[in-house]
């Protein structure tokens, strides 16, 4: 099995709790169907106050009929009188005029102002669902574009007026061209829960003004060109539980999240951010910051002990491996090519599904408390010494998976002789070591130009250099 380095893109199904602001139309559905609730409430109540006062059955009969009728007509009334207001009519429109279908898409073709059904798009505009607001329907879901699979999406600019939608709880775009930057009067939607910007092409800074977003919960704005630093507020929000920014062009040091107690799931992946690992609050679960210019050490990483998935690959990162990571509930650990150095101390053992350590500077001896790992990349470092023999059990046993111990100095592997068999499914890559691999198993193209290493090289391994061998 090989590692795969996971990232949230543009699925909506990644974050379960961006479901959440659907239920807050329903909240707000059944908070109406209360209020007429309470009008047949009031009727069954008169009923029972003129049986209890001996009126007649006829004059009973009139007096309920009276409030079923009244009951009824209010409701009329209410759907009557409910039109999308004049102010969410002039955004839409202008956010109409700024955006076109791609080749493909027909999402604005019911977007139709110039006729009578246009009068509220609350009932014919796809993508819009409305609330009653002091008997006045407000846009508070807006998504804009088609939702399948495949649709190519939209094209132009997202319009200022998007910030005048005040009741907006859940606002998307689908993956496309839309480009130009996004609206900093964003900052006015404080009933923002939901924002998905995902797979387009916007481009420059991330708005400070959505610091004053207080009900945000997640913003997934993966795979753009957006620049500059996360602001310092975006990382304090207090309800924020997703920040999906993954693959754009983010710079600058991170900031503090350890005040975002209700954040899950960071990804930041594919920037170009540096600095130190940020402070992060101990609740969080997924941490994704793979690919960027990080440095330092791993101290902050102390205490996080919800984490399950951590990806720090392919950063500048020094020191050693916090031994404390791997009492987490980790499934991924992800550290491959930075600067770790050091020996591996594991106090206890682990059964994690994919640990990559490789192409770092690791040394010492390979831990037995790793044999329990499904999936385990250690290859290019300086690890020495014989691997212990539970590792050959659990190789046969095929509770290890993919074992990765190429271009290292050790000497063999114990209780694994060659021409001993593995199952199928399971991938033991040994070469470029100081001992003949025990087994001729299959391994990556990367794997080394030779079975075993030089002798000197043996011999003398603190004089061999990183990096001469893939």
């Amino acid at each position: 099995m090989q590692k795969r380095r996971r990232s949230v893109s543009g699925d909506a199904d990644e974050i379960s709790d961006s479901t959440d602001m659907s239920s807050a139309c329903d909240r707000r559905a059944r908070d109406r169907d209360l209020a007429i609730g309470q009008h047949r409430d009031q009727s069954s109540m008169a009923r029972q106050i003129l049986r209890s006062r001996g009126v007649g059955s006829n004059c009973s009969v009139g007096v309920v009929r009276w409030w079923f009728v009244s009951a009824c007509l209010l409701s009329w009334t209410l759907a009557a009188i409910a039109q999308l207001s004049e102010s969410d009519v002039r955004a839409l429109q202008e956010i109409r005029n700024n955006l076109e279908d791609l080749p493909g898409s027909s999402f604005f073709s019911s977007w139709n102002f110039s006729t009578d059904s246009a009068t509220n798009p609350c009932d014919s505009f796809k993508g819009v669902q409305c609330y009653v607001v002091d008997g006045v329907q407000r846009v508070v879901v807006l998504n804009i574009g088609e939702p399948t699979a495949g649709s190519p999406g939209l094209k132009g600019t997202l319009s200022e007026a998007v910030g005048r939608l005040t009741a907006l709880a859940q606002f998307s775009i689908v993956p496309g061209a839309v480009s130009g930057s996004i609206p900093w009067t964003l900052g006015s939607l404080t009933n923002l829960q939901f924002l998905g910007l995902y797979g387009n092409k916007f481009a420059g800074n991330i708005p400070w003004q959505m610091s004053n977003l207080n009900r945000l919960q997640s913003v997934i704005l993966t795979d753009n060109q957006l620049s500059g630093p996360i602001p310092d507020g975006v990382a304090k929000l207090p309800s924020l539980s997703t920040l999906s920014v993954a693959n754009n062009k983010l710079s600058g040091e991170l900031p503090d999240f350890s005040a975002a107690t209700s954040l899950k799931h960071l990804d930041l992946t594919k920037n170009e951010l540096t600095g130190k690992l940020p402070l992060l609050p101990y609740g969080i679960k997924y941490v994704s910051l793979a690919n960027n210019r990080l440095g330092g050490g791993l101290d902050r990483l102390t205490g996080l002990r919800s984490l399950t998935y951590l990806d720090l690959g392919s950063n500048e990162l020094t020191g050693e491996v916090l031994a404390e990571a791997f009492s987490f509930p980790l499934q991924y650990l992800l550290l491959d090519r930075n600067r770790l150095s050091g020996s591996l101390y594991i106090p206890l053992p682990c059964k994690i599904e994919v640990v990559d350590l490789s192409y770092n500077n690791l040394s010492g001896s390979v831990p037995t408390a790793l044999a329990g790992v499904k999936n385990l990349y250690l290859n290019n470092n300086r690890f020495s010494g014989m691997v212990p023999p539970i590792y050959a059990f659990n190789l046969q046993s095929a509770v290890v998976e993919t074992l990765f111990l190429q271009n290292n100095f050790l000497i063999g592997l114990t209780n694994l002789l060659p021409g001993m068999s593995l199952p199928a499914d399971v991938t033991l890559c040994f070469q470029f070591n100081c001992g003949l691999p025990p087994l001729q198993s299959a391994c990556p193209s990367r794997g080394g130009r030779d079975d075993t290493r030089p002798i000197l090289d043996c011999l003398n391994p603190e004089l061999t250099h990183d990096g001469d061998h893939p």
